[in-house]
């Protein structure tokens, strides 16, 4: 599908603010990107390999909960990799499609549309997950300025938060 290899070609954007949050959880990578294996995110404590796996759990996280925040016009923004490359594949497939289910977008209508306004579908696309994602980041930074330890002392915490 066309419109699918049109998405996934995309990096969405997140709001530096965001940085620091996301370190914490993450591994910090040497040389490549995504390079770095298992033994490495345990010594480091990380719950997430890369950057883009904690961004999937809080766009997740903020589609769960059917929270979005939309990123600040004047925020600084960082991007993460095409959404092509992020593994496992079904899972950002997944993804795309909580997205799809919670857009306005009329499928049918999409087929009789110029290149120009499918570009700005799959713009409005991404938007979505950018704010779904940066509801999620708000979430765990909520938790985590509510009860400090909590990712500290808790190995399941992702997995907890995710249901609460």
């Amino acid at each position: 599908m066309e419109l699918l290899k049109k998405i996934k070609d995309r990096a969405p954007e997140y709001d530096s603010n965001y940085e620091d949050l996301i370190s914490r959880f993450t591994v910090m990578q040497g040389g490549r990107a995504g390079t770095v294996g298992g033994s490495a995110v345990w010594e480091q404590g990380k719950y997430f390999s890369t950057k883009y796996e904690i961004y999937m759990y809080a766009a997740l996280l903020g589609l769960k909960n059917d929270y979005r925040v939309p990123l600040s016009q004047d925020s600084k923004k960082e991007k993460f990799i095409e959404i092509k490359y992020w593994q496992p594949q079904d899972l950002a497939d997944y993804l795309i499609m909580g997205i799809f289910s919670k857009s306005d977008i009329d499928f049918n209508e999409l087929e009789n549309k110029e290149e120009k306004e499918v570009e700005k579908e799959v713009l409005n696309l991404r938007k979505l997950l950018e704010e779904y994602a940066n509801g999620g980041f708000d979430k765990i930074k909520s938790k985590l300025e509510q009860e400090p330890t909590y990712f500290e002392n808790n190995e399941n915490c992702f997995i907890d938060l995710m249901d609460n």
